[in-house]
């Protein structure tokens, strides 16, 4: 099964294999604190879900409208997660993010959805969206992730988020 477009690495070549990955993250308490769950649709995007959208996750402009930080929370995990999901035998932080919002994100679902833009031997670049629950696009951000050779163990938390890798 793979829809969509070509998969960022032969590693995550499927839906299954993204599924099982998203089972795995979905679960740790990173994403727990956040409120938020990678829910993969296709092999060429990294979707990631808020919902329901939390009374601490609002507050955009003293409304009721999500919160900037929050988004921004958004395009780091769907940005970083490309480019961790280019080359998963590295390790990968986000190094920057340019975000624009275009309206207040309201509603009590938001979701991000990435994609790849171009990858290097040390850069990643992507691209991502906001979407509100009436699926509009509130607010649009550009990335770039470093990836540095060399494996992390395999005895510890974020081994297990990692799918063992």
């Amino acid at each position: 099964m793979t829809a969509g477009g070509r998969p960022f690495s032969d590693t995550y070549g499927t839906l299954d294999s993204l599924h099982a990955l998203a089972a795995a993250w979905n679960g740790s308490p990173p994403m727990q604190r956040l409120g938020a769950r990678l829910d993969f649709q296709r092999v060429d995007r990294v979707r990631a879900v808020l919902d329901p959208v939390e009374p601490y996750h609002r507050g955009g402009m003293g409304t009721d409208a999500v919160n900037g930080a929050v988004l921004a929370g958004l395009f780091d995990l769907a940005i970083g997660t490309v480019g961790w999901l280019t080359r998963p035998d590295t390790r990968s932080a986000t190094v920057s993010l340019a975000m624009m919002f275009f309206k207040p994100t309201r509603g009590n679902r938001v979701s991000v959805e990435a994609r790849l833009l171009r990858s290097g031997t040390n850069l990643t670049f992507a691209a991502a969206e906001i979407f509100d629950e009436d699926g509009e696009v509130t607010a649009r951000c550009d990335g770039t992730v470093a990836v540095a050779l060399g494996r992390y163990g395999t005895d510890d938390f974020f081994a297990g988020m990692r799918g063992g890798i």
